[in-house]
């Protein structure tokens, strides 16, 4: 079977210290209430932890996670009404804490927000990164989370069904895509990297042997998704028609400064392939890691690279500007019933 890539996340060392810490939630005085808590799901006989971050009925509060802090209230009532659900997506070594504030950001504007811990490739499991199997299990993943939330006694009948979204970055950018009818195919990426490997070689480092699953990946679509937002997505793997069953609005954001994912296989490949349906933004200034929530200074050498910006860069600021451009683009496309 031919080797299949994987881009990487975060050393998966580098979040050893996440649950060391005893986890807290003391009350604050925030007008605007977040809640917080964790869901368990199931996917495939596999077990996962999901966060969720909603509008709640309280002022915020400071939850404390290991070394995170965030301004919400752990297990906070939700707020009275019907609101939007976006699903996030993180990428190979990732964690479900590592978009938290862009999270926060979407729960004050009105939307459930939840982010699976992908099963076997994440900070402290990595046994199906870099495998084909990986491509197909992620989008099971967030399907499934989708699934329980729905189901969920309190969560269920305040969820809005006509305004469901996903977000994902690198490998969760291809993870949304594939959930909303992209069709990827293993032979892409073994094409891709045996001619390319010199041009996009952090992307094609990460591939090793795995699973069963080669060739066209079966559909993994999810009519209930009806928008996505993939930023520095992981492209490669989509060849001709691959869009071709895809119906909603997609919002692709091109990081200009990105080292891992090189142009032009990945995003410029699905800008090109999805044509009128894809809404670029461009970043220039914007690394591949910038997406991720900055690190406490704790973290910062342990975690390396995706931790560290270049000299003059503002990580906070761009992730305060790609937010209003993911709200804008959430507010746009997804009408309430």
């Amino acid at each position: 079977m031919h080797t299949i890539p994987s881009p990487v996340w975060w050393p998966p060392r580098a979040f050893a210290a996440l649950f060391l810490a005893t986890l807290l939630s003391t009350a604050g005085a925030l007008a605007e209430g977040v809640g917080f808590r964790d869901l368990r799901i199931h996917s495939e006989g596999e077990r996962m932890v999901a966060a969720v971050w909603y509008p709640a009925d309280v002022p915020d509060g400071h939850t404390v996670v290991g070394p995170f802090t965030m301004p919400a209230t752990r297990h906070a009532p939700l707020a009275q009404g019907r609101f939007g659900l976006v699903l996030v997506s993180h990428g190979t070594g990732g964690h479900r804490l590592g978009h938290r504030g862009t999270a926060i950001r979407l729960a004050r504007a009105g939307y459930v927000v939840a982010a699976p811990e992908h099963g076997g490739d994440n900070w402290r499991d990595a046994r199906y990164s870099g495998t084909a199997e990986n491509w197909v299990r992620r989008p099971r993943q967030l399907a499934a989370l989708l699934d329980r939330l729905l189901g969920d006694r309190e969560f269920g009948p305040r969820i809005d069904p006509a305004r469901i979204a996903a977000i994902g970055h690198s490998a969760g950018g291809y993870s949304v895509l594939a959930l909303i009818g992209g069709r990827a195919d293993t032979r892409m990426l073994a094409r891709h990297c045996t001619r390319f490997r010199d041009r996009d070689p952090v992307f094609c480092s990460y591939g090793r042997p795995g699973g069963t699953t080669g060739g066209m990946l079966p559909d993994l679509t999810d009519r209930r998704i009806r928008a996505a937002i993939a930023v520095a997505p992981a492209g490669a793997l989509f060849g001709p028609g691959a869009f071709a069953q895809v119906t909603v609005p997609v919002q692709i954001h091109r990081l200009g400064r990105d080292r891992v994912l090189r142009r032009p296989w990945h995003e410029d490949n699905i800008v090109r392939l999805l044509g009128d349906g894809a809404r670029l933004v461009l970043h220039p200034e914007a690394h591949h890691f910038a997406f991720i929530e900055p690190f406490p200074a704790s973290l910062i050498d342990e975690v390396g690279e995706p931790a560290r910006d270049p000299p003059g860069f503002d990580r906070e600021a761009f992730l305060a500007r790609i937010e209003s451009r993911i709200l804008d683009f959430l507010a746009s496309e997804l009408a309430s019933e």
